[in-house]
C-alpha cells in the first residue's frame, strides 16, 4: 500500500510542475465549452429576403417592409449572386421564390419566414374572393327584388280585376318556413403541455449532456495517455518494474494519482455548465457528478491501455479518430435509432453513450438514481475491463528510448 501511494503522489507532483498539463485538463474544458454554448445557445439569425414586381400586386401587405427589402429583378438577381440575401419573391401570378440555395439551414429559414408570408396571401386572397361573392350576392338580391317589386305589381293587378284567381294561388302556395340563424362557432384554444422540460429548452440544453460527456472524455484521455506513455518513453515505467512494485501498484497508483485531477476537473467542468452556463437541469448535482466521475475513470482506463500500442505523442492522438470521432457521432448527440442495427450495437459498445443517457435523464427529466444506475453500473464494468487488462498486460511492453 505504501508504493501504492508513493506513486500516486509521485504522479500528482509531476502533474503539478506541469503547468501546460494543468491549463489543458482544467482551462481548455472550460473556454472550448462556452465556445460551444454561444454557438449552439444562440438564437437562430433571420433570413435576408427581397420581394419583386410588387407595384401592381395586390399581397404586398403580406410581405412588410421590415422583412423584404424592395428590389428590381435586376437589383434582386444580382444580390442573391453575392449572397446578400437568401431569397426573393416574385409577385407575379403565379408566385414565386427563388432561392439562393448553398446553405440549407439559411434555406430552411427563408421558408419558414416566407410560409408565414404566404398565409398573409392566402388569408388576402380569402379575403378578395370575399369581397368578390359579397357583391355577386348584392347583384343577386337586387334582381330579387326588382322580382318581387313586379311580382307585388302583378298581385295588386289581380286583387282588382282578378281577386278569385288570386285567393286561389295564395291558398295553394307551400308555406316557406324561415331558416335558422347559424350559430357563431366556439374559438378553439390549444393547451399545450410537456412530459420533460418546456418550451424554453434551446439547442444547448438539449446537447449539454452529451457535450459534458464528449469534453471530459476527450481532454482525460488525450493528457491520460500521452503522461502514461511519458511514463514509458522517459524509461521511468522500466524502473518501476524493476522495482518490487505489483503490476496492480502501478496501475493503481497512476490511477489514483491521475484520479485526483480528473475529479477536480469533473467537479469545475459540472459546475460550470450549469451554474455558469446555466444548462437547464432539474436533477441533483450529486448525481450528475457521479456520472461524470465514473465516465472520467473510465476515459482515464482506456487512455493507459491505448498508450502501450503508441510509440510517440503523435501515435497516441492518432487514436482520436479511431477512439473519439465514433463515440461523438454514437453518444445520442444524434438521433441513432433509424441507423442500421449493427451501427446502433457498435453505440452500445462505447461509454460516451451510456453517459449521455444517464446525463439526459438526470438533468433534462429529473430521473433519480433508480433510472440510471444501469448506465452507471455499465461505466464501472467498463473501467473494471480496461483497468484489468492493463494490469495483465503491463509487464509486456517492450522499453522505448526516447
Amino acid at each position: 500500500m505504501r508504493n501504492l501511494f508513493a506513486m500516486a503522489r509521485r504522479i500528482i507532483s509531476q502533474i503539478v510542475r506541469d503547468k501546460r498539463t494543468l491549463a489543458l485538463l482544467i482551462v481548455a474544458p472550460l473556454l472550448i465549452l462556452t465556445l460551444v454554448w454561444y454557438i449552439f445557445g444562440a438564437k437562430a439569425s433571420e433570413p435576408n429576403l427581397a420581394i419583386i414586381h410588387y407595384d401592381s400586386s395586390d399581397y404586398m401587405s403580406a410581405f412588410a417592409k421590415n422583412d423584404y427589402k424592395r428590389m428590381t429583378p435586376l437589383q434582386a438577381r444580382q444580390a442573391l449572386a453575392d449572397k446578400k440575401i437568401d431569397a426573393y419573391v416574385d409577385l407575379k401570378n403565379p408566385v414565386k421564390v427563388h432561392l439562393e440555395g448553398s446553405d440549407p439551414q439559411r434555406n430552411g429559414l427563408a421558408m419558414s419566414k416566407i410560409q408565414k408570408s404566404m398565409q398573409k396571401v392566402q388569408a388576402i386572397t380569402v379575403s378578395a374572393m370575399k369581397d368578390e361573392l359579397t357583391d355577386v350576392i348584392k347583384a343577386q338580391k337586387k334582381g330579387m327584388q326588382a322580382e318581387q317589386q313586379t311580382i307585388a305589381q302583378m298581385s295588386k293587378a289581380m286583387q282588382i280585376y282578378a281577386p278569385g284567381a288570386l285567393a286561389q294561388i295564395t291558398q295553394n302556395a307551400p308555406k316557406v318556413e324561415e331558416p335558422d340563424s347559424p350559430q357563431k362557432p366556439e374559438k378553439v384554444t390549444l393547451d399545450v403541455s410537456y412530459l420533460h422540460a418546456n418550451d424554453d429548452l434551446n439547442t444547448f440544453d438539449a446537447f449539454g449532456p452529451a457535450m459534458v460527456g464528449i469534453f471530459v472524455f476527450l481532454f482525460i484521455f488525450m493528457i491520460g495517455g500521452v503522461s502514461f506513455l511519458r511514463e514509458r518513453t522517459t524509461g521511468t515505467l522500466d524502473r518501476l518494474m524493476a522495482s518490487p512494485m505489483k503490476n496492480y501498484q502501478i496501475i493503481w497508483g497512476y490511477m489514483i494519482g491521475f484520479g485526483l485531477f480528473v475529479i477536480v476537473q469533473s467537479f469545475l467542468l459540472t459546475c460550470y455548465i450549469v451554474y455558469v452556463l446555466q444548462i437547464y437541469n432539474v436533477g441533483h448535482l450529486l448525481d450528475v457528478l457521479i456520472i461524470v466521475f465514473i465516465l472520467s475513470f473510465s476515459a482515464l482506463s482506456l487512455s493507459i491501455l491505448l498508450s502501450t500500442f503508441a510509440s510517440n505523442e503523435l501515435q497516441m492522438f492518432q487514436f482520436i479518430p479511431l477512439v473519439i470521432v465514433p463515440q461523438i457521432f454514437l453518444s445520442g448527440l444524434f438521433p441513432i435509432d433509424t441507423l442500421p442495427g449493427w451501427v446502433q450495437a457498435i453505440g452500445n459498445l462505447m461509454p460516451i453513450h451510456y453517459s449521455t443517457e444517464a446525463l439526459r435523464n438526470i438533468m433534462i427529466r429529473g430521473s433519480g438514481f433508480s433510472d440510471w444506475w444501469l448506465d452507471g453500473f455499465i461505466l464501472i464494468l467498463f473501467s473494471a475491463v480496461f483497468i484489468t487488462i492493463n494490469i495483465l498486460f503491463i509487464r509486456r511492453q517492450r522499453p522505448l528510448t526516447s
